[in-house]
């Protein structure tokens, strides 16, 4: 089955750590794909238009729409599945896609067409050491957890890199030192995370399969902000008594690597560094997390293409009683573009595009400004306070990840500091799933209830550094009438 970009196919579990099997390996296809984004240093995957098509429109008419548009240039058109609104139409690899996309949009048969943009995770991770978690007092959350102990009984989302699930060892095939070899590489369960039975109908959209095991790190932490279990060793999440559906979307750079050894890749090609994310998949993931129960989403996931497949998502989650979370964007010192899904959050009800502070509550430097911010939340700056000033959460050990030796090990965890407008929005996740066990359920009820409790920073009123505010997570349940 082909949906997306999807890295490797599963074929099986290892029996046992002991006994580790060659459970994944490249698609046939997927590596060309891969070399020619990387060739090209385009954001978006060369080959593929995303497509949704009129209402109704029979499949001989929607050939004949893509003959007419686009001619010899298209290879083949295929459906999406149940979580997609949309198709995908094969091209040539020397096809120009944005010029493909825009002709097949013209069309009077099409509602929008796009290539398949490809985003990144807002953050930066660093150094791993220990501090304590000044961002859960700064959003005066100590106080919240008196009205509400952790958001029983309600599902979240973390739409990311995948989670520390599972005891595991997992065989990669890896070029290094002029050779490909076929390597063991062991994976932990994040005790501090995961418990017996929390995880609700997790999937892993690269691989299509029920293992989101995280290869980078990123959706580790991001999930421990959300809800990392309380008393754990290292700290503790906002929502830490809800339930976690984690979603994978992301590819780590370690999975790059893996899906490129047979064409002799050993470093990271510089489009993909940092990983990399796919607008159709993050679609699908927000249709399959709202479908399957969940009532809160968190993306900590940008990029500068815009995706009206991620848009179109973003409407039916709230449609269906789902509130989102997104992370604002890092390119303020960038030239302050703004990112994708993030600016969606303007036009939406019940979806929040969040901007990041440091330890003194002022934007961090890197944080997106823009009239599509509409909260802020403790996101990290080294700028002020160091490596304290940073989001500390459980995640893998930086120096059992790095790309420049021959394995990486998913087995070594310990606290590590990040910053990024990704560390920033699980902390309005967490809040919104607070909000929800109390009962409020509509998700434009949740965003007005954080904006109206947030406390104001920046220019009086509303502003594109703060939106409303920053977060106040006591204000806000107190506010809602309950007296405790």
């Amino acid at each position: 089955m082909f949906m997306g970009l999807v890295l490797l196919t599963a074929l099986g579990l290892a029996a046992s750590a002991q006994e580790p099997a060659f459970t994944r390996a490249p698609r046939a296809d997927l590596a060309s794909r891969l070399r020619a984004a990387a060739r090209l240093g385009t954001n978006y995957v060369p080959g593929r238009v995303l497509v949704k098509f009129r209402a109704g429109l029979p499949t001989q008419a929607q050939t004949s729409a893509i003959t007419m548009a686009l001619g010899n240039a298209a290879t083949q058109l295929r459906p999406g599945d149940a979580w997609a609104d949309f198709a995908y139409v094969d091209v040539t690899e020397d096809t120009d896609v944005p010029a493909a996309a825009a002709a097949l949009a013209a069309r009077p048969e099409v509602e929008f067409a796009e290539p398949d943009a490809i985003h990144h995770l807002d953050a930066t991770p660093t150094d791993p050491s220990y501090s304590r978690q000044w961002n859960m007092r700064a959003i005066n959350l100590e106080r919240a957890w008196d009205i509400n102990d952790g958001a029983r009984d309600v599902v979240i989302a973390v739409i990311d890199t995948g989670v520390a699930m599972a005891n595991d060892v997992l065989r990669f095939p890896r070029f290094f030192n002029g050779a490909l070899r076929i390597i063991d590489v062991p994976f932990a369960r994040s005790t501090d995370i995961v418990s017996d039975n929390r995880l609700v109908a997790p999937y892993d959209f690269m691989y299509e399969d029920a293992l989101p095991y995280d290869m980078d790190g990123h959706g580790t932490h991001v999930t421990g902000t959300v809800g990392q279990l309380v008393n754990a060793e290292s700290g503790v999440g906002v929502a830490y008594n809800a339930r976690l559906m984690p979603l994978k979307v992301c590819l780590g750079e370690w999975e790059i690597l893996f899906a490129l050894a047979t064409d002799g890749v050993s470093t990271v090609p510089p489009v993909f560094a940092g990983g990399a994310c796919f607008a159709s998949e993050e679609a699908r993931a927000i249709r399959y997390a709202v479908d399957n129960g969940a009532r809160v989403l968190n993306l900590s996931i940008g990029g500068t293409t815009p995706s009206a497949a991620t848009q179109s998502a973003l409407q039916y989650a709230v449609s269906r009683g789902a509130f989102v979370a997104l992370s604002g964007g890092n390119r303020a010192e960038e030239g302050n573009e703004p990112g994708y899904p993030a600016a969606y959050a303007r036009d939406i009800n019940g979806v929040m595009a969040v901007a990041a502070v440091g330890q003194d509550l002022n934007r961090a430097p890197y944080s997106t400004s823009g009239d599509f911010i509409e909260i802020a939340a403790p996101g990290g700056n080294t700028r002020v306070g160091g490596a304290a000033g940073r989001i500390w959460q459980q995640t893998y050990r930086a120096s059992a990840t790095a790309t420049n030796q021959l394995a990486p090990r998913f087995d070594l965890l310990e606290d590590d500091a990040y910053q990024g407008t990704s560390m920033a929005s699980p902390h309005v996740a967490g809040l919104a799933a607070l909000l929800y066990s109390q009962g409020v359920r509509n998700p434009a009820a949740i965003e007005a209830a954080i904006r109206q409790f947030a406390v104001d920073r920046g220019t009086a009123g509303r502003d594109n550094e703060y939106g409303f505010g920053l977060v106040d997570a006591r204000a806000t349940l107190r506010g809602l009438g309950i007296a405790k």
